[in-house]
């Protein structure tokens, strides 16, 4: 049997485009004499649609859609296709399914299983495994079987999970739904995935899928979704296994595929892809993708960065140029009577080394005139210890005017706040924390360097200076992120302890260790901000907002002697 992985990059909503983009990609396979082709999971709708599942037209649009291709195919390969159809189970529901589109008709053949209605936690590997769309789709559930070139092949849609405990892959128990496919007789497993991108991901889906190909005796084509879809990255890397557990063939990361494989051929009659080096390889593609389709499927083309001459900024002017090309991208230094020299020069050259434009708008006369303005008010009330009010005010006029520049362009403002700084509180809200998406929100201060470190090695062009200063917001003279914030090194691996996902993998904070307190308080204080943020793109197994959220109006307040639990 000659097999094909279609990795599809779909837009969600965008039924038109994401049929037009499965007949291309069948096409393309079909001049190799393919048997058989399989999408990801809801490729003719996107990965995550949400209320468009709802609004009127859409669902008949994607039965519409499974007709088009019906008739476009008909002299062409078999297709399982991922699509959203009506519910045969709960009036006013979807199911998601995977549909048989094959001689000119189509049939559904296999429906998803879903855990939990509400989002779930892989506790193992910290993962959010759940599904926002799921309150969409019914509970009903089934394993087909298509028979192609003589192969049974069992076709399942599940949630993901990191190790065969997974409720689908869990084969323990006589009621799984895996036991009772197997227990029908099937030759391969066909998994239709949309497994979203964190860094180890793909080596932990590798080792689960080889388990159960092992276990099992039998292939496992596994074809998984690329691209960006708001938050989340999807990084492809479809893979297929023997029934030894080997792998036969991979595709490409953070790319569209088409991964065509033989299984008459002692070798697959394919290609392995190589795993990136490091996961700094990984994650810089991840970002660049994540900004490349965040822009791209918002409808624009180009983006603002604010150019401060440090390491933040640095790095997404870096992934904006890589995504977007430099001509599209502009930079914009806002120096106040703080900034100092090396940080324009810095970020001037940081632009040069690009191929950037940038624009020069100095705040000083804004900073006055709002002073004056405010002179009044700031009366009335009586100043507090350690305000910083006139700090703030910078932010926020460096905030006003890059969206000013958006506005004019037609461009998106990418923001430049790690998530060192997100999870402490470390940023000014309506200030340096405006833009369309966060590039690096879910990346620590310490992995930004690393990540520049990588940068620099295998492309180049971040200045050696901007390594080595201190970081600074320079908000006043002298000012260094560590008056504020214990040292990075020390931070970063206490919120990354914080933020595991059980109670088991979580330290414990001892109330006599003071700095670990007092990152926990600042850590809960600080769920307000976060949650007025830009969309972030997610590439921890931590992010917030799915894996880390607490109540914005809430106190973390135990009884005495419960505090070596906190």
């Amino acid at each position: 049997m000659k097999i094909a992985l279609l990795q599809c990059n779909s837009v969600n909503g965008d039924v038109a485009g994401n049929l037009a983009r499965v007949q291309n990609a069948v096409r393309q396979a079909a001049q190799e004499g393919v048997d058989l082709c399989v999408t990801p999971e809801l490729a003719l709708c996107g990965v995550t649609p949400g209320h468009f599942l709802q609004l009127g037209g859409f669902s008949a649009a994607c039965l519409k859609s499974l007709d088009m291709l019906a008739a476009s195919l008909q002299d062409g390969p078999a297709l399982l296709v991922g699509v959203p159809v009506p519910s045969v189970y709960a009036n006013g529901l979807l199911s998601n399914v995977a549909a048989l589109v094959q001689k000119g008709g189509w049939q559904v053949v296999s429906r998803k299983a879903y855990r939990n209605q509400e989002l779930s936690w892989d506790a193992q590997a910290g993962l959010d495994c759940g599904d926002e769309d799921a309150r969409f789709f019914d509970r009903g559930f089934s394993c087909g079987i298509v028979t192609v070139n003589g192969w049974r092949l069992g076709v399942v849609l599940c949630e993901q999970s990191l190790n065969e405990d997974g409720s689908f892959w869990n084969v323990g128990h006589g009621g799984s739904a895996l036991v009772e496919l197997l227990r029908r007789g099937v030759d391969a497993l066909v998994h239709m995935a949309a497994s979203p991108f964190w860094q180890g991901s793909q080596e932990s889906r590798e080792r689960l899928l080889s388990q159960v190909a092992a276990r099992q005796h039998m292939h496992i084509f596994s074809v998984n979704m690329v691209g960006g879809n708001d938050c989340r990255v999807y990084n492809g890397q479809s893979c297929v296994f023997d029934p030894t557990g080997q792998l036969l063939a991979r595709g490409k990361a953070f790319e569209e595929d088409v991964l065509v494989v033989n299984t008459a051929s002692e070798q697959g009659g394919s290609r392995v892809e190589r795993l990136c080096a490091c996961a700094e390889e990984d994650c810089w593609h991840a970002l660049v993708l994540g900004t490349r389709d965040f822009v791209r499927k918002c409808g624009g083309q180009k983006a603002i960065v604010a150019l401060s001459g440090g390491m933040d900024s640095a790095l997404v002017a870096c992934v904006a140029v890589e995504a977007l090309g430099s001509e599209h991208v502009t930079g914009v230094l806002m120096p106040s009577p703080y900034s100092s020299p090396g940080s324009l020069s810095d970020a001037a050259r940081l632009a040069a080394n690009l191929g950037m434009a940038t624009v020069t708008l100095p705040i000083e006369d804004i900073m006055r005139v709002y002073a004056t303005t405010l002179a009044p008010g700031f009366a009335l009330f009586a100043e507090r210890p350690g305000d910083v009010t006139l700090e703030n005010i910078q932010s926020r006029i460096r905030g006003t005017l890059v969206m000013a520049l958006a506005n004019r362009a037609g461009a998106l403002v990418l923001n430049t706040g790690n998530k060192s700084e997100c999870a402490v509180g470390y940023c000014t809200l309506y200030g340096d924390t405006v833009g369309a998406l966060g590039v690096i929100g879910d990346v620590t201060k310490t992995q930004v360097y690393a990540l520049g470190h990588w940068y620099n090695a295998h492309i180049g062009g971040i200045p050696e200076e901007i390594f080595v200063k201190a970081p600074s917001a320079e908000l006043r003279p002298g000012q260094k992120d560590e008056d504020s914030l214990p040292p990075y090194a020390v931070l970063d691996p206490v919120l990354e302890e914080l933020m595991r996902p059980s109670a088991a993998s979580r330290p414990k904070v001892k109330s006599a260790d003071l700095l670990r307190q007092d990152i926990q308080d600042r850590l809960l204080r600080s769920e307000f901000k976060r949650r007025q943020l830009p969309p972030v793109l997610m590439v921890s197994p931590s992010p917030f907002g799915t894996a880390w959220r607490t109540p914005v109006a809430g106190v973390f307040r135990l009884p005495k002697g419960q505090g070596d639990e906190a």
